[in-house]
């Protein structure tokens, strides 16, 4: 099967990237003018906070465009999501990917299969555990990833991670 590429969407991150710059500016004129003790540290919070965040929307446009490392890469064996640290979650350790909705935004839990979800667990650090152990008691999977601002509807991703999970399977098992 082809491998499939799927970026953030691009006019989501020039967006952010700019409301990013608005709110620095912003801290900006707030230190030029005050002199109160609260409002020059609620300046300059606001520039770092959201200098850094986006610096980050430009590194990860650069990144997806111009290095032509997208966000997630979908393979026969598996994906590979690449965020500030790449996570590789192969089919063959999966028992099957759910659409989930919380707060209003959309991700899709992996329901891993029960050895390969204790090994997960395991080999987790302190913080990893942790996450896991949080993602386990709100939505019953112990990894999940984020749909939200992709090139890709998350009905349709969901339903594509289910029948490539499929292929696998019935391609391991001749």
């Amino acid at each position: 099967m082809e491998t499939i590429k799927i970026s953030h969407s691009l006019w989501r991150m020039l967006l952010l990237t700019f409301t990013s710059l608005v709110f620095v500016l912003g801290g900006f004129f707030m230190l030029e003018n005050t002199n109160d003790g609260f409002h020059v540290v609620v300046a300059w919070l606001c520039i770092v906070f959201f200098g850094l965040c986006g610096l980050y929307m430009l590194y990860s446009m650069l990144k997806e465009r111009l290095m032509g490392k997208p966000f997630m890469t979908i393979t026969d064996e598996g994906i590979i999501i690449e965020n500030a640290k790449q996570k590789v979650i192969r089919f063959a350790d999966v028992e099957s990917f759910e659409l989930m909705e919380m707060s209003n935004q959309q991700f899709i839990a992996v329901h891993y299969k029960s050895g390969v979800e204790q090994q997960k667990l395991d080999e987790a650090g302190i913080l990893g555990r942790s996450i896991r152990n949080l993602n386990r008691n709100l939505v019953n999977a112990q990894e999940t990833f984020s749909t939200v601002g992709t090139d890709m509807k998350a009905e349709v991703l969901c339903e594509l991670l289910n029948e490539r999970l499929g292929y696998s399977i019935k391609g391991s098992n001749p």
